[in-house]
């Protein structure tokens, strides 16, 4: 077997560079491309102290861990030592996702390669199979591209849940448990009192209400007036809004005896808001039947001794 220590090397260039690129988008760091190629290099020499003298003194856990901590310092610098950990874990963090996923598409499709000395390594003519070869050069920017996809839906998915919370909806004697999205596009208010408006999804609690209020909301004829129960008669409202691509429309809205939102722990009052009655699915995945607006959560009032 004949082995080929330019195009390891160069494979291990593109390898480390990808990997690199891809740990200062998790970090959303702003790096200099002059950084990130110098660091790209030094990484990729290691691979030749493991065809030299030096092999034994390589493999060893903590040389491996200096050589990591200098990668980091010349791609990332340093600027504070949280910062500095923080990426030197998420560059071991980004190497374990993806060669463990690179790992096991290998044996998924059982290509021919061989694993020497930490590197891939080349068989038969010197530059390997086509197929291991192949594999490598079209797995790994496969692996990158799922791996950040991936690790922005989690991003995208913590951001969300770090913004919904319990609220507690009392109107008229009927008591909604609910969970709500703050909204930061939500800029519904009553356009006489500049009251804050949340939305909530009828077709998730309509049930909920009288007969003749989801009648209401569903735009169907009454009788008389009278079938509005008393109870809601003094509280309902018209609010006109517009969305993307609408012309102007009309929203049912209520004024709540109490609004109550649990923000870690603690309770907090909202006054002064209106609830508007909305028909139109507010989350396909059913994780919150109410959306909040931006205004309510800074105006909120911690309960006391909640």
């Amino acid at each position: 077997m004949q082995i080929y220590l330019d195009v390891i090397w160069l494979l291990n260039l593109f390898v480390d560079f990808m990997l690199l690129l891809l740990t200062a988008i998790v970090l959303k760091r702003d790096l200099r491309k002059f950084r990130l190629i110098l660091g790209a290099f030094f990484a990729s020499f290691y691979v030749i102290f493991l065809f030299t003298p030096f092999q034994e003194v390589a493999v060893n856990p903590f040389a491996k861990g200096f050589y990591s901590i200098l990668i980091v310092l010349i791609t990332f610098g340093f600027h504070r030592f949280r910062l500095f950990i923080q990426a030197w874990l998420m560059f071991y963090f980004v190497n374990f996702a993806v060669g463990g996923g690179l790992l096991g598409l290998h044996y998924f499709i059982q290509a021919d390669m061989d694993f020497i000395h930490g590197t891939f390594a080349t068989q038969t003519s010197g530059f390997g199979s086509p197929i291991s070869w192949a594999f490598v050069l079209i797995g790994l920017p496969i692996m990158y591209y799922y791996s950040k996809k991936r690790f922005e839906a989690v991003e995208t998915e913590k951001i969300r849940y770090d913004e919904v919370y319990a609220v507690k909806i009392t109107i008229a004697h009927i008591e909604l448990q609910l969970h709500g999205f703050v909204d930061s596009g939500n800029r519904l208010e009553d356009p006489i009192t500049r009251k804050p408006v949340i939305v909530i999804d009828m077709s998730e609690v309509g049930d909920q209400f009288p007969n003749s209020i989801q009648k209401l909301i569903k735009g169907q004829a009454f009788s008389k007036m009278d079938d509005v129960p008393v109870e809601f008669q003094n509280k309902l409202t018209l609010l006109p809004f517009r969305t993307v691509g609408e012309s102007e429309q009309f929203m049912w809205a209520v004024r709540p005896d109490s609004v109550t939102i649990y923000d870690q722990n603690e309770a907090y009052n909202c006054y002064s808001v209106l609830i508007g009655l909305s028909q139109s699915t507010l989350s396909d995945r059913k994780d919150y039947q109410c959306l909040l607006h931006p205004r309510i959560m800074q105006q909120k009032k911690r309960i006391a001794f909640a």
